[in-house]
């Protein structure tokens, strides 16, 4: 979550999904620029729609690319999952400038790996080949998600090591 992110040249589920990178980039810059206490109009948004964005991916975009690739799931699929499981968990507590830079020890990593030439996004437009406009309208229709209170008791994860890790067992195959 650095540079601007360009969207030329990319396909439409590409596109909109670096688009809603970007408007989260904002919506989290402008949470973490007070000095005191984070803004937390800009982080409540920034929350809702982080959690809308990793729903597109897991309920629509990944088992869209999925099917189509005859049930093969795509080589990073795992990875992002846990990642969505640790961004979730990260999401939990109420927002610090800690917790913000806790997160994007994630988010940059994982954001580039979704946009970058031959990334997820890439390789699903790629498994979607004339399908792409039916998955950018189902993306476009998905409702917001409801979003809980925040938790501060003594379970709520704050790093994103130990986020990581309680998500990657929670995803171990059985």
């Amino acid at each position: 979550m650095d540079d601007p992110i360009d969207t030329a040249g990319r396909g439409p589920i590409a596109a909109y999904l670096a688009e809603d990178h970007a408007r989260l980039e904002a919506l989290l810059a402008a949470a973490a620029a007070p000095a005191g206490a984070v803004d937390r109009g800009s982080f409540d948004a920034f929350r809702a729609g982080l959690l809308r964005h990793i729903a597109l991916e897991e309920k629509i975009l990944l088992p869209a690319a999925r099917a189509a690739r005859g049930g093969e799931p795509l080589p990073d699929a795992r990875r992002l999952r846990v990642e969505h499981g640790a961004i979730a968990s990260l999401l939990v507590p109420s927002p610090t400038h800690e917790l913000i830079r806790e997160l994007l020890t994630i988010l940059t990593p994982h954001d580039r790996l979704e946009e970058d030439p031959g990334g997820v996004y890439a390789q699903c437009e790629a498994a979607l080949a004339g399908r792409e406009d039916d998955v950018l309208l189902r993306l476009r229709a998905y409702p917001p998600v409801r979003v809980a209170a925040y938790y501060d008791g003594p379970r709520a994860i704050r790093t994103a090591a130990e986020a990581l890790r309680v998500s990657a067992l929670q995803r171990e195959p059985r």
